[in-house]
């Protein structure tokens, strides 16, 4: 592609470039028209999809809540129904009617209520007589019938059928209680009365906190059960988010945006509206069997549409980034011809900008270079300019004996200078003077680098080992071997006094990477001193023969292969390694060869 924008704009004319500006303004208007009627079309998608989904949750739950309730009412008129016509209950409460202190008849008979009270779960059980007075209380406390229970006994004791008495407020203990009325006969076929049991039912054991059950994790899901009185909707639960509301929060029937003024109504399904706080709802509504209730299942629409504002946002971003990327696109090919030029510019100029600092670094590298050989060479030169001086003298007298000891003197110094500046020679012409590269193994490079200092080591006694594990190079032959001659005469020289000296050179691996290291047992070297061996005309034993350049002869070596050098030593006495690494020269290892 880069290609074809080259041979584009070579070929572009100046003539051309409006056009071409005006062709790429209307495709990237195309491009944005498109990129943001599909973003709109596809968020109002999602939208709509969403919203039938919630939709189909909520009425699933408020069908499963209604079914259970409605299950719940049955099961207590079951109850109920049980000793309705029941003989054997008959016969037992009319025995304990004309004989109460019979402990075996009340016994019998508590037994049986306090099963119902135990297995069914009823708050209280009331076991009252034809004149509605109570004979027996279930558990047995003093707790008296409210009046909204006693005021519906007369007509409970002249029916033969089960009275469901919905949610009520006691007036002793103001708690809100529902209560079963069951009239007890004479006996079958009989519709004279006995007596009544009153159940009593505390909505906090069971219906409240099914009410209140939610089968998934919302901040704001929340069930209403209500019923019509009057022209009002009666809350009969307490609420999530209101205290003390059941029986006492009430609700105009007018305010048609109220799901629960819509619920008692008779309104089924879904709506939208506003909740008894005033805040926006999603709502299904249901009413209850057989029962004055109607049920609201609501959630506010801020959670519904939670999922979807997250939807626009991510929706919006790709449509950003889509029209952004168009933008870039489009505005990439228009300055095609522009950013080249520049790009070359900037190239250039970054390429001067890297060789001024290359050339600077080099500048300082050479001044401290002239200015550590003319501190060494200085020295040699002193040397000969005095006995120079006194060889003028000594002629003069005809001192034959000083004459000869002058020109030591100053054969000793100009043989000093020529070492000293044959080594600067060798290290200044390390990178630029290229020789053949070839392929080499660790023994021969060895062998090569023995040829210089076997003399050195036989005078001395030095056993030489080489561990070679089949190393093979490909380098400079004549500088690789240049390594080892001058680890090993650095190793010598500083042998000391050492009765068995040895030298062991080899290979080893450092996390995967190839290192080799020439190991001595002689004087060794004091820590403080692993670096500052490295320096040009370093010597750590002035009266050691030599220019204190073999080390940093290696070191520059090393790092022409991409590698480093490092001297490991515990101290005086101790022997030294020095390891090394050619990342550019090793080729390959064979283990085991």
């Amino acid at each position: 592609m880069n290609s074809l924008f080259r041979d584009a704009a070579q070929e572009t004319r100046p003539g051309d470039v409006h056009v071409t500006s005006y062709i790429l303004l209307l495709i990237f208007g195309l491009l944005a028209a498109g990129i943001i009627t599909l973003s709109y079309l596809y968020y109002h998608h999602f939208k709509a999809n969403y919203r039938k989904e919630y939709e189909k949750q909520l009425s699933a739950i408020a069908k499963l809540k209604v079914g259970e309730l409605t299950q719940w009412r049955t099961e207590r008129w079951g109850d109920a129904a049980v000793l309705l016509n029941n003989a054997a209950f008959s016969a037992l409460v009319r025995r304990f009617f004309e004989n109460p202190e019979a402990p075996e008849t009340a016994g019998l008979l508590r037994e049986w209520l306090e099963k119902y009270q135990t297995i069914f779960q009823y708050d209280q059980i009331f076991l009252l007589d034809a004149r509605s007075a109570t004979r027996m209380t279930i558990p047995e406390t003093l707790t008296n019938l409210t009046s909204v229970v006693s005021q519906r006994l007369p007509e409970v004791l002249q029916s033969d059928q089960v009275t469901f008495l919905d949610f009520y407020r006691d007036e002793t203990d103001h708690g809100v209680y529902l209560a079963i009325l069951v009239p007890i006969l004479q006996g079958l076929g009989s519709s004279q009365p006995l007596g009544a049991l009153v159940f009593r039912i505390n909505p906090k054991t069971y219906l409240y906190p099914f009410i209140k059950r939610w089968p998934t994790y919302s901040k704001t899901a929340e069930t209403l059960l209500v019923r019509r009185e009057g022209n009002e909707a009666v809350f009969l639960n307490e609420l999530r988010f209101a205290t003390n509301t059941a029986l006492n929060l009430r609700m105009s029937l007018d305010r048609v945006v109220s799901p629960a003024a819509q619920a008692v109504l008779g309104r089924e399904g879904i709506m939208e509206g506003f909740d008894y706080r005033g805040v926006r709802v999603l709502a299904a509504l249901s009413t209850i069997p057989d029962s004055p209730w109607s049920l609201v299942a609501r959630v506010d629409t801020t959670e519904v549409y939670a999922v979807v504002r997250e939807r626009r946002w991510l929706v919006i971003g790709m449509m950003v980034i889509l029209l952004f990327s168009a933008g870039a696109c489009v505005g990439l090919i228009w300055r095609q011809q522009r950013v080249r030029f520049y790009r070359d510019q900037a190239r250039l100029s970054s390429a001067l900008a890297q060789s001024a600092k290359e050339l600077q670094e080099k500048n300082v590298e050479l001044e401290r270079f002239l200015y550590t050989a003319s501190h060494d060479l200085k020295s040699p030169v002193v040397t000969v300019k005095t006995f120079l001086g006194y060889l003028g003298k000594d002629i003069a007298t005809g001192d034959t004996g000083r004459i000869e000891k002058d020109i030591q003197f100053i054969r000793s110094a100009t043989d000093t200078m020529a070492r000293l500046l044959d080594n600067l020679l060798d290290i200044s012409r390390i990178g630029r003077v290229v020789l053949v590269s070839v392929r080499v193994t660790l023994q021969e490079l060895v062998n090569d680098a023995l040829r210089a200092v076997s003399g050195r080591l036989a005078s001395q006694g030095v056993i030489l080992t080489v561990n070679d594990p089949a190393v093979l190079v490909f380098g400079d032959r004549v500088r690789l071997a240049e390594i080892f001659q001058n680890l090993i005469d650095n190793a010598v020289k500083f042998m000391g006094n050492q009765k068995e000296p040895r030298i062991e050179i080899g290979v080893e691996s450092r996390d995967a990477e190839t290192v080799f290291f020439v190991r001595d047992n002689g004087d060794g070297i004091d820590p403080r001193y692993h670096e500052k061996v490295f320096a040009l005309f370093e010597k750590l034993n002035p009266k050691i023969e030599g220019t204190g350049m073999g080390l940093a002869l290696v070191k520059r070596i090393v790092e022409l292969y991409d590698g480093r050098i490092w001297v490991e030593s515990k101290g005086t006495g101790q022997g030294a390694c020095f390891y090394f690494t050619l990342p550019a020269a090793v080729e390959s290892i064979k283990r085991g060869a």
